[in-house]
């Protein structure tokens, strides 16, 4: 694909801030936050403590105990975000943290009872919010959306590795 020149007398590359794959990215991101921010706020938890929850649930199923490295890991919250946003979840009564067997550096994190009634809810919702947001793409355009994003996760993934 060739890239486009420079417009005259401009530091964009682009005519149209839409042909900037990556503020198309921005404006994407800002309209999905802004409607998991509702659908959270009826759950009292932020966007951050769902993606934490949601991980939980994720590893429960599989019946894998989880840490915060693991979660950090998982989520791509940074440590101290997570550890803070852990906190949190525990002083709400959502989740439990035990010292880890394995290692007597970590935690393992678990679900309160309330924690996980919560979550499973949470989790209906955020599911029909997606398919409602995405609602405007015929299956083989959300197929190919998918796929295409992934594509770019795992490259951009890679390369933070060099």
């Amino acid at each position: 694909m060739k890239k486009p020149e420079p417009l005259e007398d401009s530091p964009f590359k682009y005519e149209q801030a839409d042909d900037s794959a990556g503020f198309l990215l921005w404006k994407i991101t800002t309209l999905w936050q802004g409607k998991l921010a509702k659908v959270l706020g009826d759950f009292g938890i932020t966007q951050t403590q769902y993606a934490i929850l949601a991980s939980l649930a994720w590893f429960e199923a599989k019946a894998e105990r989880i840490t915060q490295t693991q979660l950090v890991a998982h989520t791509k919250i940074d440590k101290m975000t997570l550890s803070k946003a852990i906190r949190r979840l525990e002083e709400s009564g959502l989740v439990v943290r035990n010292d880890s067997a394995l290692d007597s550096r970590a935690f393992n994190v678990g679900f309160s009872d309330q924690g996980k009634l919560l979550i499973q809810q949470a989790i209906v919702a955020i599911e029909n919010a997606d398919e409602e947001f995405f609602s405007c793409l015929s299956e083989q355009q959300l197929q190919t959306y998918k796929a295409l994003t992934a594509t770019v996760i795992l490259s951009n993934r890679l390369s933070d590795r060099d």
